[in-house]
């Protein structure tokens, strides 16, 4: 599965999702309603640093 990571402004952390997922609480991932979770910077792929990513509000 590959994971989208993003840069919740909000609250100033990485963040990704799994397009297609459906998680264990039953909630499924898409483009219409994504599931953002919490990340860190570690995680986040060789080359790609929180400059590069997107811009998302992660709702509470």
């Amino acid at each position: 599965m590959d994971r989208v990571f993003a840069w919740d402004h909000r609250h100033e952390q990485v963040v990704y999702r799994i397009p297609g997922h459906t998680h264990d609480d039953g909630r499924e991932d898409s483009d219409f309603s994504p599931v953002w979770l919490p990340s860190s910077e570690s995680e986040l792929p060789d080359g790609i640093s929180i400059e590069d990513l997107r811009e998302v509000t992660v709702q509470d």
